[in-house]
């Protein structure tokens, strides 16, 4: 069965009639709506739980997610959209040249972990095959993280061996759940991310590589083993 379409995939840009335009209201107020309800309750929560925060009928919820697991999937291609489309946002923007001190992958992690809106694991027992749409964005997601850290090894920000897969890695460990307001939680993520930007900066500078790094099947192995 096709995976639920993202509501803020391109096609979202283009006028529907009134009964459609609503559907997608209720999708988008959903899908917001869900990650609230899991974040909070985590994915114990009921698809009640979450028709009731969304202020829809749960059979709304139902008849566009048959079931928790589908919302859930739903919540992850999202997510990987948005990584998506922001790694080549800042990447269009270095074509130019580095418009800050980061680095591209620097402002890449700066801007996830500030404008994130699901997370880019799926929960533990949720496994099983990429979907297509997760699998589309998936190749979406690695080719912008390619262009950023080929920026930033050439202007010699990033160390020999720092991997797009390290990118990833570094955004799971740099952003985990904390029990703060999301502002403070944010900035404490910020602050490590400087220090280890600091440290990648160092090292590149001084020449050391970092050895072989993870390989990118081996991370988006971690979303479906």
């Amino acid at each position: 069965m096709p995976s639920p379409a993202d509501p803020s995939d391109e096609r979202a840009d283009r006028p529907l009639p009134g009964r459609k335009r609503e559907a997608r209201a209720n999708d988008t107020a959903v899908l917001a709506a869900a990650r609230e309800v899991f974040a909070a309750q985590g994915h114990g929560a009921s698809m009640a739980d979450v028709a009731r925060h969304a202020g829809v009928g749960v059979g709304s919820v139902y008849r566009r997610y048959p079931t928790k697991e589908a919302l859930v999937e739903a919540l992850h291609v999202q997510a990987v959209r948005e990584a998506a489309r922001l790694a080549s946002e800042v990447a269009d923007g270095y074509v130019s040249g580095p418009s800050t001190d980061d680095g591209a992958v620097g402002t890449f992690l700066a801007r996830q972990i500030a404008e994130a809106t699901g997370p880019l694991l799926r929960p533990p027992g949720t496994g099983g095959p990429l979907t297509a749409d997760l699998a589309a964005a998936t190749r979406d997601l690695r080719v912008g993280l390619e262009r950023l850290v080929a920026y930033d090894r050439a202007a010699g920000v990033l160390p020999a061996g720092f991997t797009t897969a390290d990118v990833m890695q570094l955004l799971l460990h740099l952003r985990p759940a904390l029990p703060f307001p999301r502002a403070e939680a944010d900035a404490l993520h910020l602050r490590y991310l400087r220090l280890v930007l600091a440290g990648l900066r160092a090292r590149a500078r001084d020449d050391v590589g970092l050895g072989d790094g993870p390989r990118w099947d081996e991370w988006v192995g971690a979303w479906h083993d």
